[in-house]
């Protein structure tokens, strides 16, 4: 290679790294300063994800004589690569002690990336490897097509990101955190506030709470908005990566329509619309397979390629163990690329493998070490895949689907698949086999649907058998080309897992559509092909476009009326606002288990509530516990007898259903009208006391609270019941040095007291820390108690199990820092004076344990943690 060409190609990468260099610091200055907070969350994603990803993609194709892709191909790759590395780098930092400040974070960016341009500058000098001389001379030529079909194929991106963007981008902040949000949300605040297990207790994969922890700690606050956004843009990332990938599988046109039935399906858009894991997924899974098929268009720098694939997959399974189902197509690309041009050999596959390897044990081995492990690995064997095998989730999965997406979406993807089917065993079998396979098939789906009784064997469903066969046939076929072997493969081991072997798949049946969609795709290619050779071009092309328009309005109206257009909330009003022109196989859809969909109740208000003093003690709920926690900052959720009732005529569609409706409260029960919230004049929310108000109710609207919730509360300082970390201690207004030993397993680490001074009829609020040192096989319940030891009066009293009962002592799991408050009330006619607050431990025979001090020495059955004043009554 000429001494010039290779002083431009160094003199590219270093123009382009100082541009990326220059990105990144401006992010990093919008970080320090106090702007929207939708644009610093922009910043963060620019600084954690795109230019590291920019920089690493450079690594790994950028020194190759011909490295250089379609700009197409280099952007969704960058993007992936940016969403690894900010799941990988985050681990890293998640394991280290104490909490992530936002200083740390951003330097720890900062540092990565002047690592990886140091590396890109330093590899950009050396002289390319000659391995890397294969290819044509000129790069473009590698991956490109023709410049008539590229301008179709720009054309179909153009709109296939419109369409996308315009069901996954509007209202994004719309909605409240759902149930499995919230999940994440607090356990990415627990990570920043430095718990140490905070992944271990998640039951799911790390990426999730990986990426919004990242995000949340280099801003600082957050929103719905903000939280979502990683997701939604891995969503649309993917999309364009599947595009590519379907292109170089099954052709240009099976790539576009199968990218464009994911844009408009209902799972892929709802899932764009939470902080959830299904995007990850989506997005490493395809760019894996990018990776991998790059040893087909070009037999360059193998190690780095397959390298970058074991990481997209690595973070794929972080994400959620389904990715692994990637690894299917993955290696059938590699067979078939190791048989057509000789690579990878075995020992390009030692890095990649120690790579994807590593990658999961660094989490996956502390997780399975962890205690919280057994009971997380029975929820999903026991609970989500059962062990009464087979199943029958056909039905399960077709009405689920069809509230997701319309039945015609639904119903076009399976007809076409059918004609996939039917095509590629006409072709790929001798004529007679494939006509048996045909009519086994044809007899067995009409079995299915008419006579499933028939398929009970033994009094267990065996429609599987059936599927597993139909589909064997197809994926054996003798002559069926490698890119399409991998394609039904991908589809059919987790179509016939999802269905017939999970005991309940639900919404996880995405896992197959990846696949379901380059079928369907493919079908339409071959239809399109039969009917160019037969017809006019132009008059074809005509009538094309007019039915992809058409479909796609139709397909994607059902989508936008049930997600982004939030003026009315379908599911909440459906009897009145149900899609019209599109049949439904139910009178109502069964709301449990769907996620994703607009749904409001107005909580910030009733977290600015409590953070101005108008609300002052403990609640009982109607709603979802952890939306409580979120949106009251880990608030004093405790029924029984709270003074309050936070009261939604309408919960969350999560587990709709699956919970006994509350009726409302009303005076009859004691309980009296403080505060109604609405959200565009509808009430969605009522606040109830036990206590007449002085005024009338107030009224607050929702929208007019929420800037103020975000800038003033939504940072991840905050403290729930439950295990914590050691820092949220250290805030404590009040410490014990050593702390205090209750029977010989269980210590008081610490303490917090909202007042030293409180009012008759007023709650004192108060925290213990606690810590076991081992397990503990009995339930103790606290006392604490607001009392003058020299007469034994007592100004306030409450007793219960740690955590308002719901972290009791025999679930403590050893090392683990319990917060637990509690809210003492303080009797209306308590005298005026000096009182002790004293709290114990005792069993349910009501035997208190023995207290020792930090030297050991027994100090009877209680501790005397302050003094408390109560005030005279004004």
């Amino acid at each position: 290679m000429p001494v010039f060409q290779q002083s431009t190609i160094w003199l590219r990468r270093e123009g382009r790294a100082l541009v990326w260099l220059a990105l990144a610091s401006l992010a990093y200055l919008l970080l320090h300063l106090d702007g929207p907070l939708f644009l610093q969350a922009i910043a963060a994603l620019t600084l954690a994800g795109v230019v590291p990803g920019l920089l690493l993609f450079e690594l790994v194709a950028g020194r190759a004589v011909c490295p250089a892709s379609a700009l197409w191909e280099r952007l969704v790759l960058s993007a992936a690569a940016g969403m690894a590395l900010m799941v990988v780098g985050a681990l890293a930092l998640s394991y280290l002690p104490g909490p992530l400040e936002p200083a740390t974070l951003r330097l720890a960016q900062l540092v990565l990336i002047g690592l990886l341009a140091a590396v890109m500058l330093i590899t950009g000098r050396s002289r390319p490897n000659p391995r890397d001389r294969t290819g044509p001379a000129d790069p473009s030529q590698a991956l490109q097509p023709p410049d008539a079909q590229r301008v179709w194929l720009w054309a179909g991106l153009l709109a296939l990101t419109f369409t996308a963007a315009m069901l996954r981008l509007p209202n994004l902040g719309y909605s409240e955190f759902q149930d499995d949000e919230v999940s994440v949300m607090l356990r990415a605040a627990e990570v920043i506030q430095g718990r140490e297990d905070a992944l271990f207790v998640h039951d799911k994969g790390p990426a999730e709470v990986l990426i919004t922890a990242t995000l949340y700690g280099l801003v600082n606050r957050t929103n719905e908005a903000t939280a979502r956004l990683p997701f939604a843009v891995a969503n649309l990332v993917a999309l364009a990566a599947f595009l590519l990938l379907g292109q170089r599988l099954l052709g240009p046109l099976a790539g576009w329509t199968a990218a464009m039935l994911l844009a408009v399906d209902g799972y892929f858009v709802g899932f764009s619309r939470m902080v959830q894991y299904q995007s990850i997924v989506f997005l490493m899974v395809v760019a894996a397979l990018l990776a991998v098929h790059r040893l087909w268009d070009r037999r360059a720098t193998t190690v780095r390629w397959l390298s970058l694939a074991a990481l997209f997959l690595a973070v794929g399974a972080l994400a959620h163990y389904e990715a692994i189902f990637g690894l299917i197509p993955a290696a059938v690309l590699l067979v078939e690329a190791r048989r057509c041009t000789g690579k990878p050999a075995l020992r390009d596959l030692l890095l990649p493998v120690a790579l994807f390897g590593v990658l999961l044990a660094i989490f996956y081995g502390p997780f399975a070490a962890h205690p919280r492990f057994a009971r997380t690995f029975s929820e999903i064997t026991g609970n989500r895949i059962g062990d009464a095998f087979p199943y029958n989730n056909l039905w399960d999965w077709f009405f689920r689907s069809t509230i997701y997406s319309s039945v015609y979406a639904f119903g076009w993807m399976t007809v076409l698949a059918l004609a996939a089917y039917g095509v590629a065993v006409w072709r790929h079998w001798p004529r007679l086999v494939a006509l048996a396979a045909g009519a086994i098939a044809a007899a067995g789906l009409a079995v299915t649907l008419v006579e499933p009784a028939w398929l009970m064997l033994a009094g267990r469903d065996q429609t599987w058998f059936f599927f597993a066969v139909m589909l064997a046939v197809v994926c054996m076929a003798p002559r069926l080309p490698a890119s399409q072997r991998a394609v039904w493969l991908w589809f059919s081991l987790p179509f016939v897992v999802s269905i017939f072997f999970v005991q309940k798949p639900r919404t996880h049946v995405y896992g197959f559509y990846f696949a379901w969609a380059l079928l369907a795709g493919w079908a339409v290619q071959q239809g399109w092909s039969w009917l160019a050779a037969r017809a006019p071009q132009r008059p074809l092309a005509a009538v094309g476009i007019a039915t992809v328009t058409a479909l796609t309005l139709l397909f994607g109206a059902y989508v936008y009326w049930f997600f982004p257009y939030t003026e009315q909330e379908v599911l909440r009003t459906w009897e009145v606002n149900r899609p019209r022109g599109y049949w439904t196989p139910y009178e109502r859809p069964a709301q449990n288990a769907i996620f994703g969909f607009p749904f409001k109740n107005g909580w910030k208000a009733v977290g600015l509530l409590y953070a101005d003093g108008v609300l002052r003690g403990p609640f009982a709920r109607n709603g979802e516990r952890g939306i409580a926690a979120w949106y009251t900052r880990g608030g004093p959720d405790c029924p029984g007898d709270a003074p309050y009732y936070i009261y939604t005529p309408v919960n969350e569609p999560t587990n709709r259903g699956l919970v006994a409706e509350r009726p409302r409260p009303s005076e009859a029960e004691g309980y009296y009208l403080l505060a109604t919230v609405q959200v565009r004049g509808e009430t969605r929310l009522e606040v109830f006391g036990r206590t007449p108000p002085a005024g009338p109710p107030l009224l607050l609207d929702a929208e007019a609270q929420e800037h103020r919730f975000d800038a003033e509360l939504s940072g991840p300082l905050f403290e729930q019941a439950g295990p914590v970390a050691e820092a949220q201690m250290t805030r404590s207004s009040a410490q014990l040095a050593e702390g205090y030993r209750f029977g010989d397993a269980i210590w008081l680490r610490g303490y917090k007291l909202s007042a030293q001074e409180v009012a008759p009829g007023d709650y004192l609020t108060l925290t213990l820390y606690w810590q076991a040192t081992r397990p503990i096989s009995t339930r103790y319940k606290v006392f604490t108690q607001v009392i003058d030891l020299a007469d034994l009066h007592k100004a306030g009293q409450k007793d219960g199990a740690p955590g308002c009962d719901r972290y009791q002592t025999d679930s403590w799991l050893p090392g683990d820092l319990i917060a637990d408050p509690y809210w003492i009330p303080i009797v209306p006619d308590a005298r005026p004076g000096a009182y002790t607050l004293l709290i114990g431990l005792y069993d349910e025979n009501g035997d208190r344990l023995p207290v020792f001090d930090g030297a050991g020495q027994p100090v009877g059955d209680a501790v005397q943690l302050t003094t408390i004043t109560v005030l005279a009554d004004p």
